[in-house]
């Protein structure tokens, strides 16, 4: 009687164990599709940014354009480098 009470509490601490480590799984196959998914919207945006740079030679709005950048940067949708790049592109 003793052994079935042991193995019970055996299955029952396996199962916990197969539960916990499941959801721990499932959370990093999530997160890694995030940072796909992430850095698939900051190449985007990088082409994006490229395309306004492109644009801003034909057009002399520099501070509109800088200022659409800037917010893009606040966003996060760029980054500070990604945002400086543009600028220059911008400005020269």
């Amino acid at each position: 009687m003793l052994n079935y009470l042991v193995f019970g509490i055996a299955i029952i601490i396996f199962a916990t164990v197969l539960i916990i480590s499941g959801k721990a799984i499932s959370r990093g196959i999530e997160a890694k599709q995030n940072m796909k998914h992430k850095s698939e919207d900051e190449k985007i945006a990088i082409s994006d940014t490229e395309e306004n740079a492109n644009i801003s030679k034909s057009n002399p709005n520099f501070i509109d354009q800088i200022n659409d950048l800037n917010k893009l940067k606040e966003q996060g949708i760029i980054s500070d480098e990604e945002f400086k790049k543009a600028k220059e592109k911008i400005l020269n």
